[in-house]
């Protein structure tokens, strides 16, 4: 009688290993820093072709016919007026319509107000992850998500998120505004730990990284080595340019601004789920080549229609011109410091240079003038100093990277030889209260910063500021020059 069995029983065993011996995969679609950028664009780098945008996202997650996820790191609004207006909406909208399993919080995202990212999280069809995120109470805000188990085919894949403020100083608590990012290897132990016990087959992390920061591939190594054990990283940062393996962990860039995707096929043992091998490909969302998606590309009309209503609303208009320099003035930057000293009623301004990215044309000035004129969304910060010691700072600032208000500064053979106010010169012990962008004092060796007494930043953009100018009356002309005086 075994004989038999035996008979039977070779086949089975033969199908059976003809079956794990088979490949088996799942495809993980990448995206990060977005930041607004909804709708394809002509793009120099890829010889003026149409690329990018989430219509043209979908058609290529749609033309994949292995099991597979959509993810992105997060970075939702920052670049473009459309996403300032709707503070990440239109990313969000887009994200679910395109079908994404999960979406992570980034470091910029954080400067949306607690009520702020709960309406945006509230909204969303998709999970928004923040996993070593807390309020300022010291409680998760509930209305984000630490992990979440996707399906992909017969797998479950287990995604969580954390935010890396400083890969310089890993693993220190970090305060921000309404904010504290716990450390990111306790919380990643948590979240690791939660996900395999809720049956999680696959491990992967979505790594944000401060956009001010860099994060080296020993970075990666250092904080891979200490912790559970991840089957994939997805990170968002730039200078990593294909995969590289630390450890058990295989580390990946995503793709980035909306112009490309990170395609990750995930080769699997079919009797463990485990990771095997990662195939890496970053592609061009080009729309010749793909397409677009008729329903994401109806939410992003709509969202530019509405887009488009708002910027073009006018604030206020000019009599002449202000360009960025003529004969020696800067007229765009007097304007603006003069709209900081009036608005923040102070006895000074001062402001950067490289603020203002473009000038202004005469006739009416509209919503999307501001945005177009003022890119970096710089808010603007109070501060108080001492005469003597604004002096000593002004004259370690470079003559051309500056323009003010409610100061003269004379220069002599390229260094500053005195300071005037309307009311004489500087008074050495006399408190001076100043209105300065924050991108202007940000740093340790800041002149300005390291010599104030105290400041404190509005948090108010300086593009508010200069339309709540132009909404003051009915037109401007061009401020007085001759704030900066060299011989």
């Amino acid at each position: 009688m075994k004989v038999p069995a035996l008979k039977y029983a070779l086949p089975a065993l033969l199908l059976l290993a003809g079956a794990c011996s088979k490949k088996e995969q799942v495809v993980i679609f990448a995206t990060g820093r977005g930041q607004g950028r909804l709708w394809a664009r002509e793009e120099a780098s890829l010889k003026g072709a149409r690329a990018g945008g989430y219509a043209v996202f979908k058609k290529l997650l749609d033309a994949e016919t292995a099991p597979k996820l959509a993810l992105d790191t997060g970075n939702w609004f920052s670049a473009t007026p459309e996403g300032w207006l709707t503070r990440g909406r239109s990313t969000i909208d887009c994200l679910g319509a395109a079908g994404y399993g999960a979406a992570a919080a980034g470091m910029e995202d954080l400067s949306l107000s607690p009520a702020e990212l709960q309406k945006l999280a509230t909204a969303s069809a998709v999970p928004l992850l923040a996993s070593n995120l807390y309020l300022k109470t010291n409680k998760k805000p509930d209305y984000l998500r630490s992990q979440v188990v996707l399906q992909a085919g017969r797998r479950k894949v287990g995604v969580f998120s954390a935010m890396i403020a400083s890969p310089a100083k890993p693993n220190r608590a970090k305060y921000l505004l309404n904010y504290k990012l716990e450390k990111e290897s306790y919380e990643t132990e948590r979240a690791v730990k939660a996900l395999k016990d809720s049956g999680a087959e696959l491990i992967v992390l979505l790594l944000g990284i401060n956009p001010r920061e860099k994060a080296s591939p020993e970075f990666f190594r250092e904080f891979l080595s200490k912790g559970p054990r991840i089957d994939l990283v997805i990170t968002d940062e730039p200078s990593l340019k294909k995969p590289f393996k630390a450890g058990r962990t295989w580390v990946a860039p995503a793709g980035l601004e909306g112009l490309y995707a990170s395609r990750l096929a995930l080769e699997l043992d079919p009797a463990t789920g485990r990771l095997k091998d990662l195939d890496w490909t970053s592609l061009p969302l080009l729309q010749e080549k793909y397409g677009q998606d008729q329903a994401v590309l109806k939410v992003i009309t709509g969202h530019r229609k509405y887009a488009a209503a708002h910027f073009s609303r006018r604030v206020g208009s000019l009599e002449v011109p202000l360009p960025l320099a003529d004969k020696g003035d800067t007229p765009a930057a007097d304007f603006t410091a003069d709209c900081m000293q009036r608005w923040a009623r102070t006895n000074a301004a001062i402001l950067g240079l490289k603020e203002p990215a473009v000038g202004f044309s005469s006739g009416p000035v509209t919503i999307g003038h501001l945005y177009a004129s003022f890119p970096l969304d710089s808010n603007v910060v109070f501060v108080k100093i001492r005469g003597d010691d604004l002096e000593r700072a002004l004259a370690a600032i470079p003559p051309g990277e500056i323009s003010v208000a409610g100061l003269q500064l004379f220069y002599k053979d390229g260094l500053l030889e005195r300071v005037a106010t309307p009311h004489g010169p500087l008074a050495p012990a006399h408190v001076y209260r100043l209105a300065v962008p924050d991108s202007f004092v940000g740093g340790k060796d800041n002149p300005i910063l390291s010599s104030a007494m105290e400041f404190a930043n509005s948090r108010r953009y300086l593009r508010e500021i200069t339309g709540w100018c132009f909404s003051r009356q009915r037109s401007y002309g061009r401020p007085q020059g001759g704030r900066i005086v060299r011989n």
